[in-house]
């Protein structure tokens, strides 16, 4: 089982396909508790989150759960549906200018979805996919000065993200309720946060998510969505 999880690392197709070949039922381990960054993640969440993105395509072709989430044991760590890994990978592989890998890893997200990905599951934060996506992407929006020359590809990508997501039945009304922060101190709500007008209060002179306000008006005003 771990050689699986080594192979994937050095991205060597051919290797995982001869160890999945040879034992099928590798393609739903998952890693054991070293490394500490890959415990009790699935070969699919790995070849995501390292890009590698032949391995991830041939591992759903070979029946990878496309809902996998880490087990709740003893491990505090965050847990999150594999779906997330590729959300990241599209959003933060922009943080580096590399615009075809985030290409790339939207055609995953697509894939999976369409292979039955749950669009509302949660991460063990209480995060859903859209509210995922929007604080990956919040990196970029809130650093222009920093991530200049990605803005207008990120706003490109988290549009399609949301599309995506709420086509196949995300409850964007659901994520307007939900807190903006992680359980369990979720704070304001994603509405008051993002989708209302900015009203300046003692010691909150500064609308410190300007931009991300911005984009999620004009995206839930041009897709005609609405909430309470």
């Amino acid at each position: 089982m771990k050689k699986l999880f080594t192979v994937i690392r050095q991205g060597k197709l051919d290797e995982v396909k001869r160890l999945i070949e040879k034992k099928p039922e590798l393609v739903h381990c998952v890693s054991g508790p070293l490394p500490k960054k890959d415990h009790g993640q699935s070969p699919l969440q790995v070849a995501l989150k390292t890009g590698k993105y032949e391995i991830a395509d041939y591992l759903i072709e070979h029946g990878a759960d496309v809902n996998f989430m880490e087990a709740d044991d003893d491990d505090p760590g965050l847990r999150a549906p594999v779906l997330f890994d590729a959300i990241s990978a599209a959003i933060i592989s922009l943080c580096y200018k590399r615009f075809d890998e985030s290409e790339t890893a939207f055609e995953y997200i697509d894939k999976m979805v369409e292979k039955g990905a749950d669009v509302n599951k949660c991460a063990s934060n209480g995060f859903d996919a859209m509210q995922w996506a929007v604080n990956q992407a919040e990196l970029l929006f809130e650093r222009p000065t920093v991530y200049p020359q990605s803005q207008e590809a990120v706003r490109k990508q988290l549009a399609k993200i949301l599309d995506l997501l709420i086509e196949h039945g995300a409850d964007y009304a659901a994520w307007a309720r939900r807190g903006r922060y992680a359980q369990p101190y979720p704070g304001l709500s994603n509405k008051s946060m993002y989708l209302d007008d900015f009203v300046p209060g003692e010691g909150m002179d500064i609308d410190k998510k300007k931009e991300m306000r911005a984009f999620m008006q004009e995206y839930f005003r041009s897709r005609n969505l609405h909430v309470e």
